[in-house]
């Protein structure tokens, strides 16, 4: 019999307490979008700073993160008391990457996104001209709306995506 027992439930809740006090408030030593983009260039902070506009006004209720470590802003969206990975913004010395998670499903007829995986898809963004605020309102509200999907949903078209790219022979 076990010393003591996990009470999985407890957990949870100390986890989802823990991330919706991580949304509201900046704790200390965190660093702030602001404070991680004034190491770039004034374009690249202007670039980054109108795509974190577009963001937040396509997808209001979105979290908004610093990875120092992958040198991002990393974008979520709430659904049921969790956060699902949706797109993010990789600042460059000549310009902004705009990234979706699930790019790979993103509906995209012009081929504007760019990524070769099997998953991330993303835009290169140099000037303010580039940015093209309809077509990239559609990408983020796809992509915030693929990641809230069921886990089995993503894998399903996932499998669908394989499927299609093998080639089929004829006897």
């Amino acid at each position: 019999m076990p010393i003591f027992q996990i009470n999985v439930s407890v957990i949870l809740q100390m986890a989802v307490h823990r991330n919706q006090f991580k949304t509201t408030q900046p704790a200390a030593g965190r660093i702030t979008p602001e404070k991680f983009l004034s190491g770039f260039p004034p374009t690249t902070q202007a670039l980054a700073q109108r795509l974190r506009e577009l963001i937040k006004q396509t997808v209001p209720n979105c979290i908004e993160k610093v990875y120092p470590g992958w040198r991002l802003l990393g974008y979520r969206v709430l659904i049921k008391n969790k956060s699902h990975y949706f797109c993010f913004i990789a600042p460059l010395p000549d310009g902004v990457v705009l990234g979706f998670e699930y790019g790979i499903f993103i509906s995209d007829p012009e081929g504007l996104l760019q990524g070769e995986g099997k998953q991330v898809r993303q835009l290169t963004v140099k000037s303010q001209k580039g940015i093209r605020s309809r077509k990239f309102a559609a990408f983020i509200k796809e992509a915030a709306e693929l990641a809230a999907l069921p886990k089995r949903e993503l894998v399903r078209k996932q499998l669908a995506n394989e499927t299609a790219a093998i080639p089929h022979s004829s006897c």
